[in-house]
């Protein structure tokens, strides 16, 4: 987790641009004002947040870099720009509390080498309280995540977290998310989603024109479930759709429903004894899906 704190000083202005170089006022002792513990901006005691950084203030002057250790001890640094402001900002009050010396460059946080045991433990227990919480009075907005496995919500519970998103889980096991934040969340499942399936991914174009394929099968279908050239089309199509993950762009959920369907119509199709009316239904319900998309 240690990284080398040259390298980062060469390009921590481009990887967190939250603020700005030469905005910053000496650390004083006047007790009525605040500051932000990452950029070290000073502000009058009535401002709350930083207009830079977006994190809550502190009371008390954060240490200056050339201020943690002496001037022959080794400094360590540690990446947390995937961290909420909400877990660096306890992180850095939980390090303030037992009289750890530290500093910020933005989101990374700088350490004396001797120190970094103790950080460590700090660090992975910050890390597991999660992010920010539910406003208990804001709407909420309902996932249901019924068929993913333990490890899996964890793991996307830990992803909203890095994204400051507040969320937990009910009673029911749903994920509930603040309505305001449906955007942030979709994107976020998209991301997730797509990073856990092994699938093999085709491209924009070939995505289309599956599709397409798909759709012209489906309608034919629909209006004839014996059409020779609707059932060698779908037969053909339909393992393909099942084999691929969601191409960029495309949603997930979405996508996989439309490969279970398929591959549904195929099974029926293929047990010869399904009556006309149900591949009939079945095919209509798939064409006005696949419409929407190609």
């Amino acid at each position: 987790m240690a990284l080398n704190l040259e390298v980062v000083i060469e390009n921590i202005f481009t990887k967190e641009p939250a603020f700005e170089v030469g905005v910053k006022r000496p650390p004083c002792k006047d007790d009525t004002m605040s500051w932000c513990f990452q950029c070290q901006t000073e502000y009058a005691e009535d401002v709350v947040e930083c207009v830079e950084c977006g994190v809550e203030l502190i009371t008390q002057a954060p240490t200056e870099l050339d201020d943690v250790g002496g001037s022959d001890e080794e400094q360590i640094v540690y990446e947390l720009h995937e961290w909420a402001g909400e877990s660096r900002r306890a992180l850095d009050q939980e390090l303030t509390g037992q009289n750890i010396a530290h500093s910020w460059l933005g989101a990374t946080l700088v350490i004396r080498a001797a120190d970094e045991e103790s950080v460590d433990e700090i660090v992975e227990a910050t890390d597991e309280t999660g992010g920010p919480v539910l406003d208990p009075e804001a709407e909420k907005i309902a996932y249901e995540v019924e068929g993913w496995a333990a490890d899996e919500q964890t793991a996307f519970s830990e992803l909203l977290a890095r994204l400051g998103i507040p969320h937990e889980f009910d009673e029911a096991g749903d994920l509930l998310v603040l309505v305001e934040d449906e955007d942030a969340v979709e994107a976020a499942l998209d991301a997730f989603q797509g990073a856990n399936d092994d699938r093999p991914e085709l491209e924009g174009l070939d995505a289309n024109a599956l599709l397409s394929n798909v759709f012209v099968a489906c309608d034919r279908l629909r209006k004839d479930p014996r059409d020779n050239r609707g059932v060698e089309e779908i037969l053909a199509h339909a393992p393909l759709l099942v084999s691929h993950r969601p191409p960029f762009g495309f949603n997930p959920v979405t996508w996989n429903l439309l490969g279970e369907k398929t591959n549904e119509l195929v099974d029926l199709l293929a047990e010869g004894n399904t009556s006309d009316e149900d591949l009939k239904l079945l095919a209509n319900a798939l064409t006005e899906v696949l419409r929407q998309m190609v």
